[in-house]
This record gives C-alpha cells, structure tokens and sequence, in this order.
C-alpha cells in the first residue's frame, strides 16, 4: 500500500507526459520523412520556403527562400508544412502608405518640429 501513491503518480506522468511527447515525435518523423519537392515548410529558425530537392541518401534537403536562394538544411530543421503562402507585401493602410513608411513620417515630423522649435527660441 506504500507505493500506490508512486504508482499513480507514475501513471499519471505517462499519460499526461510521456504519450502525448511521443505522439509530436512520431507525427514529426513522418512530416519529415514524406517530404515531397513543391512543399512549403517553416524551418525551425522561422523561415519559410518551398523545398526544392529532397536527398534519398542523406537527411538533407534543399529550400528555396526567395527567388533564386537555395539553402541546404537537414531534415529535422523543418518544424511543419504550411498551406498558404505568406504575405511577401507588409500591409498597406487606406492612405497607401506602408506602416513603415508612416511611423518613419511621424518620426522625421517630430524631428523636424523640434529643430524649428530651438530655432525660434534664438
């Protein structure tokens, strides 16, 4: 009757730990395994591509990132397949300005109204 507590608690960190950890493991060994040229994936340092070449004798891969940038990676750098395209244009705001663009008017506006402010207090 001691060790039923330990039992339980054992179970339960099965359950609640070890399983599902093993189930992500086996879903991304397979996503890994049955990578086909054309997919887009998200590597594991954030970037996004289509792989372009799958190596059968080695665990690499190539990606394309952009228009004519090809990286080789290893297989377990891809963290999942992506369905859609990311934006490659940031979005625009009605007045057709970037937020970029906007927060750099702002900023040179401000600039701007300082240096006239010293000049008139000469």
């Amino acid at each position: 009757m001691e060790f039923l507590p330990f039992i339980v608690i054992i179970v339960l960190f099965y359950f609640l730990l070890i399983r599902p950890q093993q189930k992500r493991a086996k879903q991304a060994r397979e996503l890994q395994l049955n990578l086909q040229p054309g997919d887009r994936v998200m590597l594991t340092a954030g970037l996004f591509g289509t792989v372009t070449e799958v190596e059968e004798t080695t665990t690499n891969i190539k990606v394309e990132i952009a228009d004519g940038v090809v990286i080789q990676v290893v297989r377990q750098a891809v963290a999942q397949k992506v369905t859609e395209a990311p934006a490659d244009e940031p979005d625009e705001e009605p007045g057709g300005e970037t937020e970029v663009e906007a927060a750099a008017d702002e900023t040179s506006t401000d600039a701007e109204n300082v240096i006239v402010d010293l000049d008139k207090k000469d």
